[in-house]
């Protein structure tokens, strides 16, 4: 199947200049396919939901147990929680795939045939981000489980704090890197590892955005329709916005760092640069 020409191909002076104009006339081109995008993260995130539905609810019968039943449960209820939120992320993690090759496509002007784009990402790229998703995973269940051996030590939360600001950015800039080149294992993370540093302001930025979705679902349960309508608003409408957020951002710092010297094909690919 030949890929559809997309209507601003061949016409060079109506492209913008800059990532961050692009970033508006996404909207102004093509809103309709933010919206297809927000709506098949939410066909991946459902599981998620539904867990967390499942678990808000049984937490609420939980308590309405005696004290000595509730101390009894409660350890293993938030072992579960976390492994259950770990598996439905993997789950996630195939949305979050796709759409991030479909987005990467259209910033570069290529016409979008979503379902075969789609498709296509998760086939070249979840092998590699779910590997490297279960890593991530891993240190994030064991450093769970020291802060339960000691849930009063400050300290024993430095590594779950160590997961979320120091190996989930890194995480992220290799879905992103990945995405565009195909390199090995330990180049991912190198250059993963790389990038981070280099950016870690915005890093750090970048990472806080897509966290305050896995906020949501720690809202307290007495709130649990209201919970879940924000939940799931922010899915639909806010989350593809963030991810062509780092699209745009981590495509313009691979121009600079990559590239232009080393990949130009790729430099400034969808901008206007006559």
């Amino acid at each position: 199947m030949k890929r559809k020409a997309s209507q601003f191909d061949y016409q060079r002076a109506s492209l913008p200049r800059t990532r961050r104009v692009q970033f508006l006339d996404c909207f102004k081109m093509n809103y309709r396919l933010i919206l297809k995008c927000g709506l098949m993260l939410l066909l991946f995130f459902t599981p998620m939901v539904l867990f967390s539905i499942f678990a808000d609810l049984f937490y609420v019968s939980l308590m309405s147990q005696s004290t000595e039943e509730i101390a009894q449960t409660q350890l293993l209820y938030n072992y579960l929680l976390n492994v259950g939120l770990i598996l439905c992320s993997m789950v996630a993690l195939i949305g979050i795939t796709g759409v991030i090759y479909v987005l990467r496509n259209f910033i570069w002007g290529e016409g979008i045939y979503f379902k075969n784009d789609f498709a296509l990402g998760i086939k070249q790229n979840y092998g590699k981000n779910v590997i490297f998703a279960g890593i991530f995973s891993i240190f994030y269940a064991l450093s769970y489980f020291i802060y339960s051996l000691f849930p009063d030590a400050i300290v024993s939360l430095l590594p779950i704090v160590m997961s979320a600001l120091i190996f989930l950015p890194i995480f992220f800039w290799i879905i992103l890197l990945n995405n565009l080149y195909n390199s090995k294992w330990t180049g991912l993370l190198r250059n993963g590892l790389y990038f981070y540093i280099k950016t870690i302001g915005w890093s750090l930025l970048g990472t806080l955005m897509p966290l305050s979705l896995l906020g949501l679902l720690f809202i307290p349960s007495e709130l649990i329709w209201i919970k879940y309508i924000v939940l799931i608003a922010f899915i639909v409408f806010a989350f593809p916005i963030i991810l062509l957020i780092m699209v745009l951002y981590s495509t313009s710092v691979f121009d600079r760092a990559i590239n232009k010297d080393n990949y130009p094909d790729y430099y400034l690919r969808g901008l206007n640069h006559d």
